[in-house]
């Protein structure tokens, strides 16, 4: 198929379109880092649309709600809009469960309740690989530049196993929300527990779970864990 993917040049869309090209699909992207913006690029025909484009980050989110607003809301709008008789993929977050916590959370909430006929919000959970995204938890972790930990609860997965997660859908009719996670939680603290722990960060959920139950009957299994990834890293024995 001739599949577009915004944020084709991200730390997710880098992984997903590099296997896409390998199942002979035909990529078209948008990317900021192109130059293109999914509020203002013109839009290509396409057969498929994966729509990763999204700007992360729960503290950056409490100082610009704006930027989260316009780029998260109104830029998925639009491509929900024209890509009305087209398959869909979004890029959810299990942020959204709490949304009054803060404006990110709220944009991924918000963007669940526009309508479109064929549309599946995926709601990542923490997505973690060996080539991190920069000046996030594992990039800091890996490059031992962590200052402190916190008493929060994750549940991450890794970068291989959310594309294979995506790709999965691609081929399947469920429409609404699912959860791509491993259903298993890790506690900050217990990654670096000679860190500080600092408490009460401002606009952060304390336990991210997800639901697998939709993934289970799907057939997706995860293959890497975190506990495992974080062994062969040198911070768990």
């Amino acid at each position: 198929m001739k599949v577009l993917v915004t944020g084709h040049k991200g730390f997710i869309g880098t992984r997903l379109c590099e296997k896409l090209k390998e199942l002979k699909h035909e990529i078209v992207g948008i990317d900021v880092r192109e130059g293109t913006d999914i509020l203002t690029a013109e839009l290509p025909k396409a057969d498929f649309v994966i729509h990763l484009a999204g700007i992360g980050g729960v503290r950056e989110s409490l100082d610009n709600p704006a930027r989260y607003w316009n780029n998260n809301v109104e830029g998925t709008k639009r491509i929900l809009e024209f890509y009305d008789n087209v398959r869909v993929l979004v890029a959810g977050s299990s942020s959204q469960y709490e949304p009054h916590l803060n404006p990110y959370a709220a944009s991924k909430h918000v963007i669940e309740k526009i309508p479109h006929p064929n549309v599946l919000f995926m709601r990542f959970h923490t997505v973690y690989s060996e080539s991190p995204r920069a000046k996030m938890f594992f990039d800091k972790l890996l490059n031992n530049t962590l200052e402190y930990t916190t008493n929060h609860q994750r549940d991450f997965i890794h970068l291989e196993d959310l594309t294979d997660g995506i790709i999965l859908l691609m081929d399947k009719d469920l429409t609404g929300n699912v959860d791509i996670g491993t259903g298993e939680c890790v506690r900050i603290q217990d990654i670096r527990p000679d860190l500080p722990v600092k408490l009460n960060t401002i606009g952060e959920r304390q336990k991210t779970q997800a639901n697998t139950h939709l993934m289970d009957k799907l057939g997706f299994r995860p293959k890497y864990t975190v506990d495992g990834f974080l062994k062969e890293q040198g911070f768990k024995k």
